[in-house]
């Protein structure tokens, strides 16, 4: 494929293309003696912070047969004492600056790759830089790795290797075990065995860390709005004393995964995989890393891109056709597949009815070939060409929205794979003209060269295993393929006509507005329509090229009875698989080729709303949209049996799923098993009726007064309002508001009530959760000072079950208020962990909630909450996400979380805390639910 792509930019474009790429001039990148390589680079957003990383360039893949799941082991232990934070204290320390483990502050290892990261930094902050570039150097060479503490993270490895081994995380390792064939790719899971991780000695894992946790294989990291001269000099200062490797230091074996002449098969079962799925994947070997910084290798990409859209685009319009061969299906390059470097793989996956695998399999390898032997067509790659133009100008108007995170991968990247570094006009312009470069003919020589049958393919099928259900053979699939590879087969025919979304003789009368309003608490124009209907604009820059839109009425599914509950609930889904007007979900999304623009429905429980997207040039296609979701909805009875039946499929296997039955039965349990407050399942898709869907789209979007539209985002009112005259203006309206708050009824039970069951499960577990529920006031500061408590929670409960016990790899905990039906807080506590610790934690779940009753939380506990909600909050007051929801709780609930924002969690005390904790013993309004392992027989 590169001597191919090389041939076709010399001819076409003319020039080397081998050449780097030019890298953004604003990343420096240095080397000390000792070997550590850093990346550092100024950017403005997030205002105020910085993200820091150490990439170590090693993993699983280097641990010996001895050593199988330390190299994630010693992750964790990076965490728990280093030489200039023993224990606890980093977290300790961090977290009292506002920088939050697991939010801001955490890791993860891979195969070839162990990272660690602190992000949204307080870099203005005394003593932090200083003190978070000390934790880096720490992580590199100086993890204490105390007896005592590898002994305590023990349990907690074994129960995330319990929580995390369900039929989706078997199946995965089933999978890379096949594409990983011949090496040790095969060979290791990440995470290790039971067995292993008990009995491993402090040797295993102290010799692991002393041969590869060393400079370099190590790159610092820091992007943030930062002095780049000041960090150069600190990085340079602090991680002088960091010891370069020895002279023999052992070198990392560069594994090759090996050509297969013949197709790979795996075949794997398991009681609790919930869908039938196949895999066909095309192996190939990556560019050398000293291409992969050049022109060439950014071609490749913008070829491989415009591939994957053209053959995910067929996939995805077979899917949607009567009796198609399978549910869903998606096509795409995956890269390393999170594995080996030195291999690619692209994947053309399809979900398949049970017993149907065959014929999914059968379609996905019809059109590889009919693509590998008659290529795209103009017409989709014209699209696919239109898309990535759409999408290249956008990128490039938002450049200055990138985040930290966005130039961090960038270096990391450079420094794992050597890619390119270029900064967002080279990009722009070098993309730009590549796409414009290519036509239909160089994509398709590539094509045919790249989805070749037979040799370097990999396939994949996993299935329930369960009584009745047919999986193919080896012999069957490989027959199959053979047939499609000796068969006859079809050119594509591409007929798609561009017509406009809404038809030229429909007449839109619009209407003007009449009232213009400014709101000074949240920086708002009001305007009120003719018609009546109200709209709000908040214009921000926080997003340079994006547009949203939020049109929210009262109502949702409480505005219907039992019989039509699960027709409204599934209303917007059908909608979206349906197209508008008289275009299908197919036509729809080719007529809009190039653009950046979207809007859908949405049916809750109290509530609906059409919400909207669009870059700024898109706009007008958008409100065209948001006109045809109120006025042309498309119920179409093959497309609706087509969808039903493809819901129907993957719903079929559910209940064997453990963390399915889990969830039903805390739904059930919580709301006294209402019809109205169920999981998704076959028996209730049955209750949807496809008759009733259009009167209760009528009930629910017939009248625009019922709503508020809501615009966010970098437009004037003078640019947005002859448009929103024009198309929500000539939205049909009643007289009056027609659609108001409606409760349905339905409440949390109240008093004790517990479920405890038992479950079949592959890998024995035990999950726990308690949900209490009460009276409150929904308020600003009721809110803050159950976000208080809840951290609180969370930080007893990391100390007290995770630490101490090693009963659990997390407890989960969640604080909330709702404003509707009735104003009541609720607080949910929820963890996995094995059979013989689940009464003990359980027991210190309620004893630590009892112990700020008594005596109140921890002043740390509060100081650390307080720290870091302020910190997020000079964040989030930047995003626009953010603002959707200010403006939300301001007119719907009279809530400024704007202003004043900052003196309310200033204002919270640990005597409200305390106040909480005491009135939700009191309360006692407790629902707890415990799914224990079904006992042999």
């Amino acid at each position: 494929m590169v001597a191919l792509v090389m041939t076709s930019i010399t001819t076409a474009w003319g020039q080397d293309p081998m050449q780097p790429i030019p890298a953004d001039e604003n990343i420096r990148v240095g080397k000390l003696d000792n070997g550590l390589t850093y990346y550092i680079r100024h950017n403005a957003k997030p205002e105020g912070m910085g993200n820091f990383y150490i990439v170590h360039d090693v993993g699983a893949i280097q641990e010996d047969d001895n050593q199988q799941g330390l190299a994630h082991f010693l992750e964790h232990m990076a965490f728990n004492g280093t030489k200039n934070f023993p224990e606890k204290s980093m977290i300790e320390y961090l977290e009292s600056v506002g920088i939050k483990f697991g939010a801001n502050l955490n890791a993860f290892t891979s195969w070839d790759l162990t990272q660690y990261f602190m992000t949204d930094v307080p870099v203005n902050k005394e003593g932090v830089v200083d003190n978070v570039l000390t934790v880096l150097h720490d992580w590199s060479h100086f993890i204490l790795l105390e007896q005592d503490e590898i002994d305590s993270e023990r349990g907690v490895i074994k129960e995330e290797l319990r929580t995390r081994d369900g039929a989706a995380w078997r199946s995965t390792i089933a999978m890379l075990q096949a594409v990983g064939k011949g090496t040790l790719y095969a060979e290791r899971n990440l995470i290790g065995y039971l067995e292993g991780l008990e009995s491993f000695t402090y040797d295993d894992i102290r010799t692991f860390y002393d041969k590869w946790y060393r400079p370099d294989y190590q790159a610092i990291v820091v992007v943030g709005d930062i002095d780049v001269d000041e960090i150069e000099a600190k990085i340079k200062t602090i991680m002088a004393d960091i010891p370069a490797p020895a002279p023999d230091a052992a070198q990392k074996d560069v594994i090759v995964v090996p050509d297969n002449e013949e197709p790979i098969v795996s075949i794997f079962t398991d009681p609790e995989q919930q869908y039938s799925q196949v895999n066909v994947i095309y192996k190939s070997q990556a560019m050398p890393k000293e291409m992969r910084g050049t022109i060439a290798a950014e071609l490749i990409d913008v070829m491989t891109s415009l591939m994957d859209r053209m053959a995910a685009e067929r996939l995805q319009d077979m899917s949607e056709k009567p009796n198609a061969p399978f549910i869903n299906a998606d096509f795409g390059a995956l890269g390393s597949f999170g594995i080996c470097p030195t291999l690619n793989v692209t994947v053309g996956g399809a979900m398949t009815k049970d017993g149907e695998i065959l014929a999914g399999y059968k379609a996905i390898l019809t059109e590889m070939e009919r693509i590998r032997r008659w290529g795209f067509t103009d017409g989709e790659f014209e699209r696919a060409k239109a898309k990535m133009l759409a999408s290249l100008e956008t990128q490039y108007n938002s450049r200055d929205d990138r985040k930290h995170a966005f130039w961090a991968q960038r270096c990391i990247d450079n420094f794992r794979e050597g890619t390119a570094m270029p900064s967002a006009e080279v990009e722009y312009e070098l993309d730009k003209q590549l796409v414009e470069m290519l036509n239909v003919a160089m994509i398709n020589q590539v094509a045919q060269q790249l989805y070749q049958p037979g040799k370097n393919m990999v396939i994949i099928v996993n299935a329930p295993q369960k009584e009745g259900v047919a999986v193919p053979t080896e012999a069957e699939l490989l027959a199959t393929l053979k047939e499609v590879t000796e068969g006859e087969v079809e050119a594509m025919k591409d007929d798609v006509v561009i017509e406009p979304l809404i038809a030229e003789d429909v007449v839109l009368k619009g209407s003007k507005v009449k009232k213009v309003a400014q709101n000074e608490a949240m920086g708002t124009t009001e305007w009120t329509l003719k018609n009546g209907v109200k709209v709000v604009l908040k214009q921000t820059d926080y997003e340079a090229d994006r547009i949203r839109l939020t049109a929210i009425s009262d109502g949702g599914t409480a505005l219907f009875c039992d019989n039509c509950y699960w027709t409204a609930q599934l209303l917007s889904s059908v909608m979206s698989e349906s197209g508008i007007s008289k275009f299908s979900a197919s036509d729809l999304r080719k007529q809009l080729a190039g653009k950046v623009a979207s809007a859908n429905t949405n049916v809750d429980m109290y509530e609906h709303s059409v919400m909207g997207q669009a870059s700024l040039k898109d706009v007008e296609t958008m409100l065209q949209l948001v006109y045809l979701q109120f006025t042309a909805p498309r119920f179409d009875q093959t497309d609706y049996d087509n969808f039903m039946t493809r819901i129907s499929s993957m719903l079929a296997n559910q209940e064997t799923n453990p963390d399915f039955i889990f969830s039903q039965e805390l739904m059930k349990t919580i709301y006294g098993d209402s019809p109205r407050r169920q999981q998704i399942s076959t028996a209730n898709l049955a209750k949807v009726k496809f008759d009733k869907l259009a009167e209760v789209h009528s009930k629910l979007y017939s009248n625009a007064k019922d709503f508020t539209f809501y615009f966010i985002g970098n437009m004037s009112p003078e640019e947005l309002q002859p448009l929103v005259e024009k198309y929500i203006g000539s939205l049909p309206v009643e007289k009056k508001v027609t659609n108001t708050f409606t409760d349905d009824g339905v409440r949390v039970v109240r008093g004790g009530v517990v479920n405890d069951f038992r479950q079949a499960m592959e890998q024995p577990k035990v999950s726990v959760l308690f949900y209490y529920v009460g009276d409150e006031a929904y308020t600003l500061e009721n809110q803050l000072t159950m976000e208080f408590f809840s951290s609180a929670l969370d930080n007893r409960y990391l100390k007290s079950i995770r630490e101490e016990k090693g009963g659990t790899y997390g407890v989960g905990v969640r604080g909330t208020l709702d404003a509707e039906p009735v104003e009541e807080y609720s607080l949910l506590i929820q963890f996995d962990t094995n059979e013989q610790m689940a009464d003990e934690l359980s027991a210190i779940v309620v004893a630590e909630i009892e112990k700020i009753a008594a005596e109140g939380p921890l002043a740390e506990d509060m100081d650390k909450t307080r720290e870091f909600l302020l910190k997020d909050y000079t964040k989030q007051i930047k995003n626009n996400s953010y603002w959707a929801n200010a403006i939300s709780e301001y007119y719907d609930y009279n809530i400024d979380v704007v202003n004043g924002y900052e003196d309310a969690v200033k204002a919270v005390s640990a005597e409200d805390v305390q106040a909480l904790a005491k009135k939700i013993l009191e309360d006692g309004n407790l629902v707890k639910v415990v799914m224990r392992p079904a006992k042999a027989e």
